[in-house]
């Protein structure tokens, strides 16, 4: 088998985790191991669309990110999570929505730095379990649309 460079493949014998093949030749016992997965180690962005997020005072703001991250373990990542993506999308979403819910709007919009530092510790700390390195992450908020302005994110940009 081989495992191209810049990817690793998890390998199961009889159903059972046996290895983490990294680039190169490799050989495997026909029948009676299998590849579960094959996981880009290379550096991966995910982004999200500007989503509308209530802050403690009841007003909205609108958030977008982007976190930059790489898989360093596959294992975990394997068989920790099911989707790496989505597990990270997810635990930005609720850390945000957590943290903009103790401040004000116009705290969360004129001083970002706070919910950054907030929300990257969190991000950091979680997907090192996963096996998953977060090497950066880049946060935009921005205040609701004024009156007579269209009001949905979609529309807002």
């Amino acid at each position: 088998m081989r495992v191209p460079e810049g990817r690793a493949a998890v390998i199961e014998r009889l159903g059972r985790f046996r290895t983490v093949l990294g680039p190169g030749r490799h050989f495997v016992l026909p029948f009676a191991d299998r590849v579960r997965t094959r996981v880009d180690l290379g550096d991966q962005i995910l982004t999200s669309p500007p989503r509308a997020i209530e802050a403690g005072d009841g007003h909205e703001v609108f958030v977008e990110f982007a976190v930059t991250f790489a898989i360093t373990d596959p294992r975990p990542a394997t068989y920790e999570i099911t989707n790496p993506a989505i597990a990270i999308e997810q635990l930005t979403l609720t850390a945000l929505r957590q943290e903009a819910g103790l401040t004000t709007a116009e705290r969360a919009v004129t001083a970002p730095g706070d919910l950054h530092r907030t929300v990257w510790t969190v991000l950091r700390d979680t997907t090192g379990r996963w096996g998953i390195t977060a090497k950066e992450l880049e946060l935009a908020v921005r205040p609701p649309a004024a009156p007579g302005t269209p009001s949905t994110a979609q529309e807002w940009y």
